[in-house]
């Protein structure tokens, strides 16, 4: 087994697609106007998505949140986003010989403008039969992307490694379908814990548990969380019937802020209602659970980055971009289960993290994980001999 070669890095034919709309071959440093181009187009397609939800609530906006916009403060940032969007697009045609990126960016935002900009009026019909999550998915990518993606060209791990690296698009297309379902996702995930907490009727334990200061409750949720996650995540490793939908996970050979995102549906359901199980059951308050999302979709990503971080003796109390770069390192294998506390793995055994080092290869050995997004989707259900 060892003499198998190591995983390599293929794009994938919608890698190479967008690499011909919108590649081309010039530096991407600070000044080149690479990076204003990617930052027009991202604002001004974020734009234009934001004038749809604008336009639709009804159908593509998330109802959790619904009610917690607050339409003047959300046309203020259109607004801005608009502006912004023309200025480092029109940046990047004056510094860049390759104009794709500015072009494109002022396309999207013209259009934006063309659909009423941030003037429109919102015209809410009621609750649609189907509504996607579009303005989670926007809040996303255009928070994350205009955070990390700089952080990770200033203090890259993997200096060579680009901002359009092989298989971004198949995680794109993971965080895509994870932002724009997430009602329905969150409506299985919920319902075992729902069913079981109904079931379980300990209002006793509900009511002290509330009593908790409401730190107290975010630290004990992590806790019984990341208990619950190991030994799920573990189970993943360790069942052969449940190890291909996590390999999706371990299929990917560069480590960014967008490679979190590549999760098989079943991978998804299956770990978050079991780590919910026990979250409802005790009761803990909807405010320290909200919390604790935030936190652990924060560390998700966090944990993920092409960011050469050393925090020292912090790396042994809260899991850290090198803790869970050595769990998907190609050797050794099977080590740093936990999502928040990483010494759980060494109660548990399965701690790994050698002095300032980090791994030399990402992946999964003999690389069995087609490249592309629906043969991902498709291929744990395929039949083994």
């Amino acid at each position: 087994m060892d003499d198998q070669p190591e995983p390599a890095s293929r794009h994938t034919t919608l890698d190479r697609w967008f690499e011909r709309m919108l590649g081309d071959h010039g530096p991407q440093t600070f000044g080149s106007g690479w990076f204003s181009g990617l930052l027009g187009l991202i604002l001004g397609l974020g734009s234009f998505c934001a004038v749809l939800v604008f336009q639709f609530p009804e159908w593509l906006t998330t109802t959790d949140l619904r009610g917690a916009y607050s339409i003047d403060f959300m046309r203020g940032l259109l607004a801005l986003a608009l502006v912004c969007s023309f200025f480092f697009s029109t940046l990047n045609i004056l510094l860049r010989p390759s104009k794709k990126l500015g072009i494109t960016g002022i396309t999207f935002a013209s259009l934006a403008i063309i659909l009423g900009g941030a003037g429109i009026e919102v015209d809410y019909q009621g609750d649609a039969p189907i509504h996607v999550g579009l303005d989670w998915l926007v809040l996303n990518v255009v928070l994350l992307s205009l955070v990390f993606v700089p952080l990770e060209r200033l203090f890259p791990l993997r200096p060579d490694q680009g901002t359009f690296r092989a298989g971004w698009t198949t995680d794109g297309l993971y965080f895509i379908v994870s932002h724009v379902l997430v009602e329905l996702l969150t409506f299985f995930t919920l319902l075992p814990a729902t069913l079981v907490s109904q079931a379980w009727q300990a209002e006793a334990i509900g009511i002290q548990v509330k009593a908790l200061p409401l730190l107290a409750q975010v630290l004990l949720i992590m806790l019984i969380a990341d208990v619950t996650q190991y030994w799920v995540h573990r189970g993943f490793h360790r069942l052969r019937f449940a190890w291909p939908f996590h390999a999706i996970h371990h299929s990917t050979r560069a480590m960014d802020w967008l490679a979190g995102s590549r999760l098989h549906v079943v991978d998804i359901i299956v770990t978050r209602a079991l780590i919910l199980l026990p979250l409802f059951v005790f009761g803990f308050a909807e405010r320290a659970l909200y919390i604790w999302l935030v936190i652990v979709a924060a560390q998700a990503t966090f944990n993920h980055v092409n960011m050469r971080i050393n925090l020292g003796w912090l790396e042994q109390l809260i899991v850290t971009p090198r803790f869970h770069h050595w769990h998907h390192a190609v050797r050794p294998i099977d080590k740093n289960f936990a999502v928040h506390f990483p010494w759980i793995d060494r109660i548990f055994g399965t701690f790994h993290l050698p002095d300032g080092k980090w791994p030399d290869a990402l992946g999964i050995r003999g690389d069995p994980v087609p490249e592309e997004f629906t043969r991902q989707l498709a291929w744990p259900f395929r039949r083994r001999g």
